[in-house]
């Protein structure tokens, strides 16, 4: 088999299908792709939307948990899967009809273990806001700490994702890559660290597959990223970076290249509390930082926003909190001047 699409559905009885009837219009045998579904305990109908999908298509698996986050969900299609490539998909985006043998294509050529693939991002009424594609690098193979900085392009911040992203399955078993739990925000950020801090052979596909839509009320779309559990999220990621790190199988290159991310988890923890607007509940979370080993950070590696952010916050704690602060406000100030005008 060669392609396992995983899913992780919860609270998306309104557009599973439409991502679902996209996965089917391909050009590949279905027997050789599956959709794994896993229905991470959905309040609403998902489930029978999922079962009437299950008995029209022949190529869907279907899993039934309680909820635990999408990131458990993910692990749980991993161990499920039998593909030589997985492909995560969020149940409320699609992709382009006809493109599966083409990217298939391209990572077997290029023996890729992680394959970065073209993406564009909708707006509410379905218009294009933004196209990534890099089809510059199309061709090309990086090793995954340097295709980190390349994904970025010409500044504009690609995500962090495991969306758009083909990877090899026996690279993740082989290095046992797995999302780790209680990371509600961001979370592929973490998991997408140790993966490229690992992988050798990474390439961009060059065309157009993916399709983000916005939705009212998704994780990305919410205040989430406010929250104590955001906050506590962080931690999580940062401190679970912290402990790859000391590998003692990485080589110097790869444990420099995670200052980067546990930077951004860490800087991530104080914004949060910025955006709050609760100043005594940062002075809580400076505690933790200490104590978790987080009040001065490792910059060895790193250049341009992660060491200039990095070396104020290494400065101040307090430093870097104000800076931020006088930054949120100032961007108000500019949009309710622009408001006006």
């Amino acid at each position: 088999m060669e392609l396992s699409i995983i899913i992780p559905v919860y609270n998306v009885e309104a557009y599973i299908e439409k991502c679902v009837q996209s996965l089917q219009q391909q050009d590949i045998p279905k027997d050789e792709y599956e959709l794994i579904i896993i229905n991470d305990g959905s309040p609403d109908n998902s489930r029978e939307v999922e079962l009437r999908l299950m008995n029209t298509f022949s190529n869907i698996v279907f899993i039934e948990q309680e909820n635990r986050g999408v990131s458990l969900a993910r692990n749980a299609g991993i161990d499920r899967a039998r593909g030589k490539y997985l492909l995560f998909i969020d149940p409320d985006d699609c992709v382009e009809p006809h493109t599966f043998s083409r990217v298939l294509k391209a990572a077997d050529e290029q023996y890729a273990e992680v394959i970065f693939l073209g993406y564009k991002f909708l707006n509410a009424d379905n218009s294009v806001k933004r196209e990534v594609l890099f089809a510059a690098e199309k061709g090309k193979v990086y090793p995954g700490i340097k295709v980190y900085t390349v994904s970025r392009g010409d500044g504009t911040t690609d995500p962090d994702r495991s969306w758009a992203i083909l990877f090899d399955r026996d690279f993740i078993n082989r290095h046992q890559l797995r999302n780790i739990a209680n990371v509600p925000y961001l979370e592929d950020g973490e998991f997408l660290a140790r993966v490229l801090c690992l992988a050798e052979r990474c390439i961009f596909e060059g065309n157009s597959f993916y399709i983000r839509t916005t939705r009212p009320g998704s994780a990305t779309n919410s205040r989430l990223f406010n929250s104590d559990r955001a906050i506590n999220g962080f931690f999580n990621a940062a401190d679970s970076l912290k402990r790859f790190k000391e590998r003692p199988s990485l080589k110097k290159e790869q444990v420099n290249f995670l200052n980067r991310p546990i930077i951004k988890f860490t800087l991530l923890i104080v914004q949060a509390c910025v955006g709050k607007g609760h100043y005594y509940q940062y002075k809580e979370v400076k505690k933790r930082l200490k104590i978790n080993g987080f009040e001065k950070l490792d910059l060895t590696g790193c250049f341009g926003l992660y060491y200039r952010y990095g070396l104020l916050f290494n400065i101040s704690n307090d430093l870097f909190y104000w800076a931020w602060t006088t930054r949120l406000f100032l961007i108000s100030v500019r949009k309710r001047f622009l408001s006006f005008l």
